[in-house]
């Protein structure tokens, strides 16, 4: 499980150990405990998730993401579930200080989720220059995971429960292009 955490690190977010709750994993160059918080309106909201992904019926928590790499300035994850909690859609979005760094930190990600074990690059060529999208399956849980390099930020949307098919990642990439849309219009925190 430890390393299925790792996979696409500030991309793909596990689901938190306790429902509702998130921690920060120490030892992985995660965000502090006491690292800053993005603003909750700079994750797009149930309905904007509801129009890709209509099983999403409530948003299961919100807080830091756990798993950002390296040394983000803020951070935010938010997990929308379907009703059960069988599927899940995470968004994350990282802010860094420099450009630089946001792209040494992502391309940490992409290179750490490369060695997963099971991960599989999903093709997407309409996808861009640095975005990078991914599957790994392991026992019965399949993640697909999308990270997006943006300026001083790194978009990551992950779903669970999902079969990677051309259509559910079709809607994976429309949604994490909602979620960029959303952080280029709204004013800088």
């Amino acid at each position: 499980m430890k390393r299925l955490a790792i996979l696409f690190i500030a991309v793909i977010v596990m689901p938190p150990l306790v429902p509702g709750e998130q921690s920060p994993s120490p030892g992985n160059g995660g965000v502090s405990a006491l690292g800053a918080l993005l603003a909750r309106d700079l994750i797009i909201t149930l309905p904007a998730v509801r129009r890709f992904f209509p099983e999403a019926t409530q948003e299961m928590s919100t807080g830091q993401n756990a798993t950002a790499v390296r040394n983000p300035e803020a951070t935010r994850s938010v997990i929308y579930a379907s009703s059960d909690k069988s599927k899940k859609v995470t968004i994350s979005v990282d802010r860094y200080a420099t450009s630089s760094e946001a792209s040494a930190a992502y391309d940490e990600a992409v290179q750490k989720s490369r060695s997963v074990p099971g991960f599989k690059p999903v093709d997407a060529p309409n996808l861009g220059s640095h975005s990078f999208i991914g599957t790994v399956t392991q026992g019965t849980e399949t993640h697909i995971g999308l990270g997006a390099l943006r300026g001083t930020f790194i978009v990551g949307v992950t779903l669970v429960g999902y079969k990677p098919s051309a259509d559910t990642v079709a809607k994976l990439i429309s949604l994490a292009g909602e979620q960029e849309n959303a952080l280029r219009t709204a004013p800088r925190q």
